[in-house]
């Protein structure tokens, strides 16, 4: 049985990579649009600039709630100063 930090980042995981598609699809429809019906006027540029602040955003919060279930379980040590023996 997995772990419920696993299962966690698993999620995060999950979720960013249908951000991701969502964003890459909905931009390849933006640029179609924008070359069917106005090609005079450029304006993909700014929907793939505010989606990509929104990814970057998600991205942000994901990866602190993944790094948040990474910690150990037990008390921290010292890795500079090993004990002997």
């Amino acid at each position: 049985m997995a772990g419920r930090g696993f299962l966690i980042r698993e999620n995060h995981r999950v979720l960013l990579t249908i951000h991701a598609l969502v964003m890459i699809f909905g931009l390849l429809a933006c640029a179609v649009l924008n070359r069917r019906f106005s090609p005079d006027r450029f304006w993909v540029q700014w929907v793939a600039l505010a989606w990509g602040a929104a990814f970057l955003a998600h991205l942000w919060v994901f990866s602190r709630g993944t790094l948040a279930t990474m910690g150990r379980a037990g008390p921290a040590r010292d890795s500079r100063n090993p004990k002997d023996g």
